[in-house]
């Protein structure tokens, strides 16, 4: 419940996605760890990775989800992640063949 009002949230705000150069792809929970969630961009957008001819990334960030109210927990999280920045809080989980190892 949390990774879809989340990701309700974060659709919602375009400011966020323009400043951190990307589009939300995917958020979810796994079964296995209830209490992560995770979260699947792509930099530039979306279009960029199905298209294929231009370099897109595909990021992660990893979130702690807490025992609140579900509402109030993407509440938490939407303004954790857009006071965030994409450099400090996301990792490469995968790349086009255009980017090189060390972008960063």
């Amino acid at each position: 419940m949390v990774a879809g009002l989340l990701a309700e949230r974060l659709r919602a705000d375009t400011d966020w996605s323009r400043r951190w150069e990307c589009e939300l792809d995917a958020v979810w929970t796994s079964p296995d760890e209830p209490e992560r969630l995770q979260l699947v961009l792509i930099h530039p957008d979306l279009r960029a990775e199905r298209e294929g001819d231009r370099p897109w990334l595909q990021l992660g960030v990893t979130l702690d989800v807490g025992h609140a109210d579900p509402e109030a927990e993407a509440e938490r999280l939407a303004a954790r992640l857009t006071a965030g920045d994409r450099q400090e809080m996301a990792e490469v989980w995968g790349r086009s063949r255009h980017y090189s190892e060390d972008f960063p």
